[in-house]
């Protein structure tokens, strides 16, 4: 066995998660601008001083942030513990904490009052005022930027069985939108969001980054929205196309489908293996198609040209990635969650699903809170 396969059997790449969260009254159900609020509360003083817990764009959200694991098992434990720590916080604050990527009511957001965001707001107008949206963002390490890259330029046309993974907005503003992530279609009004094509080499994509920020469009870095983007802080890779999860377990299942990419995409890259030709344009495609049907339809894929069963594509990603799985020690967790989610269905299939229940929207709310934190 060569040093290279050896280092390649026992890789275990390194995550963290970056959850999104919505806000709400706990008695009107509307969404509150309570964050400052929460994070004032005590009992997470500490999670907010480890980084743990952050404001975000509106008053109405919060976002927490794992530490970082190499453990799926770790991960969950470490997910459970932030919604439960922050849940409380907001009970203590009189709300309630969701995880949906839109609200399923009627908002009017209330903007964080910083400098930063006032000038956003300035910039973007309605595209700003309208983003209450809460995804989930997956960090994966990387030893070098152009590892990032090449693995980056190599995930390309797995992105949206992700979307359709973890879909889970299908209300926005008091309707049924008939998407199961409405969250990705808001989202997709940035200048910089959704996906790229290949770059080739790290400078490549410093300079398209540069180039961003010459032309005035965007005020910095942070506002570098691509679907698959590096990391400004920390030597990671940032997954960002999936709505915040339901269930924790399909957090846990997306990030490590996530990091087991990224480790078959930088074995692809060292072994001179070129990225699969697939425009930019079909991958958008496809993910629109994963945001309108989630897992309850056919999604796209990208490189046989032609539609199939999600189920399908979902286990076909699988196999994609199944070395890394192996070589992480990952393989039965994924299949059990995967198989898991697909016969719970994602977080919009339970939306609708209480909706049809119950008869009203506002009657989700309570199964989003119950589901948020009953892990």
């Amino acid at each position: 066995m060569t040093t290279q396969d050896q280092a390649r059997t026992t890789t275990t790449r390194t995550i963290g998660v970056e959850e999104e969260f919505l806000l709400v009254d706990a008695r009107s159900g509307l969404p509150a601008a309570a964050a400052d609020d929460v994070l004032a509360v005590e009992s997470v003083a500490d999670t907010a001083a480890r980084g743990e817990l952050e404001r975000e764009l509106t008053l109405q959200q919060v976002e927490t942030g794992t530490p970082v694991v190499t453990d799926l098992g770790e991960l969950r434990r470490a997910l459970v513990r932030l919604r439960a720590e922050v849940s409380a916080a907001a009970g203590a604050s009189g709300a309630l904490l969701l995880a949906t990527g839109t609200s399923p009511v009627p908002v009017t957001t209330e903007l964080t009052p910083t400098a930063r965001y006032r000038r956003i707001t300035e910039l973007y107008g309605l595209t700003a005022r309208e983003q209450l949206t809460c995804g989930c963002h997956v960090h994966v390490g990387v030893a070098s930027d152009e590892e990032a890259v090449g693995a980056l330029d190599r995930i390309r046309p797995w992105l949206s069985p992700l979307v359709a993974l973890t879909a889970n907005s299908p209300f926005w503003q008091g309707q049924d939108t008939s998407y199961a992530s409405y969250r990705s279609q808001v989202w997709g009004r940035w200048p910089t969001a959704g996906a790229t094509a290949p770059f080739g080499s790290a400078d490549a994509y410093r300079a398209c980054v540069d180039d961003l920020l010459e032309s005035g469009a965007i005020l910095d870095e942070g506002m570098v929205y691509f679907d698959v983007r590096l990391s400004r802080t920390y030597p990671t890779l940032e997954v960002r196309v999936a709505d915040v999860a339901l269930d924790v377990d399909d957090a846990v299942l997306v990030a490590a489908l996530a990091a087991a990419l990224v480790e078959t995409g930088a074995r692809q890259w060292r072994d001179g293996v070129p990225p699969v030709p697939v425009r930019t344009e079909l991958i958008r495609l496809a993910t629109w198609r994963a945001a309108r049907s989630g897992l309850d339809g056919e999604l796209v894929d990208v490189v046989e040209r032609r539609p199939v069963p999600a189920a399908e594509l979902l286990r076909r990603l699988v196999e994609h990635v199944r070395p890394a799985l192996e070589d992480a020690g990952r393989l039965d967790d994924v299949r059990t969650l995967l198989d898991q989610v697909l016969r719970r269905g994602n977080g919009a299939a339970q939306q609708r699903a209480a909706f049809r229940e119950q008869g009203s929207i506002r009657d989700v709310l309570g199964m989003l809170a119950d589901r948020t934190v009953a892990q």
